[in-house]
């Protein structure tokens, strides 16, 4: 494994961007970013193993939005769905330390190891939660309880309105890391959408492009306005084998 220090692939784009973090921060991502790759089980919860591509795909990635819509950033309550890894959850808590943040996996090794991580690298504002995003939405003590909920590489839009707004409060908001082909997925999801009462007005599209960032990179800002239909989220499974 070579030696490159995720601070200095990460850190030029802290400054370039603005992002809030400050020296101790970027050191506790440094130090996340050994202790993950160091861990036996990092190669079961991730593909990427690479040191630089481990601080661009991940790292970066996670923490480039914290740039754009500042507003989104101020939740107090952050849930993660779908964290794998912990990304975006391990180094958006690094970076907004009032903010507290819920990482749920359906994979209770991915639940495990992020748990580990946080406690490693002293990221104390990180609870985990092994379940199923669909039985999450229905239980009371999650449902419509949150601020913010963040997804990356999780699924298509019209999925991830169904398995988002159902956590969030009135005012609340979702947000979706997405990739170049985001025209077609919004298209796609304009019945979720219906269904959810979520307007036009209510989404928000943002862009990352080079030389800003090394890639493309789209986001869907979501405010959740009404409460959900009491059907939604569907029963495990549902959601992603007959979209809405």
């Amino acid at each position: 494994m070579n030696d490159v220090r995720i601070l200095s692939v990460v850190e030029p784009y802290v400054q370039k961007l603005g992002l809030p973090l400050d020296r101790q921060q970027l050191e506790q991502l440094e130090l996340l970013s050994c202790l993950m790759r160091q861990d036996p089980l990092y190669k079961s919860v991730s593909k990427i193993s690479d040191p630089e591509e481990v601080a661009v795909k991940h790292f970066l990635d996670s923490l480039i939005p914290l740039a754009l819509a500042p507003a989104v950033w101020r939740a107090a309550t952050i849930i993660d769905l779908g964290t794998g890894g912990g990304f975006p959850c391990l180094p958006l808590a690094i970076a907004l330390p009032k903010s507290t943040f819920i990482a749920v996996d359906s994979r209770q090794k991915s639940v495990d190891f992020v748990a580990r991580m946080a406690e490693k690298a002293g990221i104390k504002n990180v609870k985990t939660r092994h379940a199923r995003i669909e039985d999450l939405g229905r239980d009371k003590a999650f449902r419509e309880r949150y601020d913010l909920v963040v997804c990356r590489a999780l699924s298509a839009v019209r999925i991830l309105v169904e398995y988002t707004l159902p956590l969030l409060k009135n005012g609340g908001q979702a947000f979706y890391y997405k990739g170049p082909k985001l025209e077609q997925e919004m298209l796609e999801a304009a019945n979720a959408f219906c269904v959810f009462g979520v307007a036009d007005s209510d989404i928000e599209l943002l862009s990352l492009m080079p030389p800003e960032v090394p890639y493309e990179r789209n986001f869907v800002r979501i405010l959740k306005r009404h409460s959900s239909p009491a059907a939604y989220p569907r029963k495990a499974g549902l959601p992603a084998s007959r979209p809405l």
